[in-house]
């Protein structure tokens, strides 16, 4: 029984789990769906909820705040690729800080449960922690930051392999990941800044730490010779008493 449990856990046959959260840490039922979403205490990815903004998406809410038709909308694909990808160098580099990225990945996905969804999963569960603690709450470009553990650490059971062979009819709505693609070469060029980085930062602590056990040091050698000055005060004080008696 047991050993079936584990089979079919995170699966369609699975009556009590959600295999979509299991799958993609999100799922369209949210806190309605009848099966259980088992939130991790602890993970090496973490999830940065609905900070991405999808251009699609922004251009729908714009045309609904001017009382125009959303259907048809226009976007400025070129524009949008350049806003996307300086928004994910943000990202890479100040995720970077916490640790190195074993992936970073962006919802294409138009469904309010993923729209926005940025995916960073870390080399181990320390440095995701670091993230998640420092980053939840903080603001980018005026929109708070919501962070949390995400159970998903293989991005190959999360993706939609329809859309990287640009093949889903689902579109934005699918429920499986749309990841948008980043140049190889771009994430390169950020992991080699991101190390340098690293590595300065890490000189700059080690010289820190060396110049606060000087600081110690000094004053503790000070201490010792203020001790031995007013000894030696004493002992003179003490001797032209026993002189004048």
């Amino acid at each position: 029984m047991a050993r079936h449990l584990a089979r079919i856990h995170g699966t369609e046959e699975d009556k009590v789990n959600c295999p979509f959260y299991f799958k993609i840490g999100a799922c369209r039922h949210a806190d309605r769906c009848s099966r259980i979403h088992h939130r991790p205490a602890f993970s090496q990815t973490i999830l940065i909820k609905h900070v991405y903004r999808h251009p699609v998406r922004e251009a729908e809410l714009k045309a609904a705040r001017e009382g125009r038709n959303v259907d048809g909308i226009d976007v400025d694909e070129e524009e949008a690729r350049e806003e996307f990808l300086v928004f994910f160098e943000d990202f890479f580099m100040e995720l970077s800080k916490f640790g190195r990225l074993e992936a970073l990945h962006v919802c294409d996905n138009l469904g309010d449960h993923m729209v926005g969804h940025v995916y960073a999963k870390f080399s181990d569960e320390e440095e995701a922690a670091d993230a998640l603690n420092i980053m939840n709450g903080r603001y980018y470009l005026g929109r708070r930051l919501e962070v949390e553990y995400s159970p998903v650490t293989d991005f190959r059971e999360a993706r939609c392999r329809d859309f990287d062979e640009d093949t889903c009819r689902r579109g934005g709505f699918c429920n499986f990941m749309h990841i948008k693609p980043v140049p190889m070469c771009l994430i390169r060029d950020m992991e080699d800044d991101a190390e340098d980085e690293r590595r300065r930062e890490e000189m700059e602590r080690r010289k820190r730490r060396e110049r606060e056990r000087k600081e110690r040091r000094k004053k503790e050698r000070d201490g010792d010779g203020g001790d031995r000055g007013d000894r030696k005060r004493r002992s003179r004080s003490r001797s032209r008493s026993r002189s004048r008696s």
